[in-house]
């Protein structure tokens, strides 16, 4: 894919090599583009448009459980803390042998925050 570029971030905490970093800021719109029950598979999306060139696509991998907007005016996510799981773990209903497995994102747009419990994350830009 020409002009693709892949920014990969692992979120288990036993993985090594990380390519990117959280917390992630993006100051332009998303919108929830679409989600695939069968590979569990969530893609926020920001379309060029108002100025802003290129597509950026934030795509949650191994998805559990989730709690979004719609759309976002901007996107940031960043790792819950320990206290701010205890809720969302329970709702999600991980069991502990998995629980490593996965990782707690908050997803927010500044003023409300929505929540993503997955496996990995991947952003493509354009």
């Amino acid at each position: 894919m020409d002009g693709v570029i892949w920014r990969v971030i692992v979120l288990q905490p036993q993985a090594t090599g990380r390519e990117g970093q959280l917390p992630l800021h993006f100051k332009r719109p998303f919108r929830l583009w679409s989600y695939e029950v069968s590979h569990r598979r969530l893609v926020l999306r920001a379309r060029p448009g108002g100025g802003i060139d290129g597509t950026v696509e934030v795509e949650f991998l191994d998805v559990l459980g989730m709690k979004l907007k719609s759309q976002y005016a901007e996107l940031q996510i960043c790792r819950a803390s320990d206290t701010a799981t205890t809720g969302i773990d329970e709702f999600v209903g991980i069991p502990d042998r998995h629980r490593s497995k996965y990782t707690t994102l908050l997803v927010s747009d500044g003023s409300d925050d929505g929540f993503v419990v997955c496996g990995s994350l991947r952003v493509h830009e354009n």
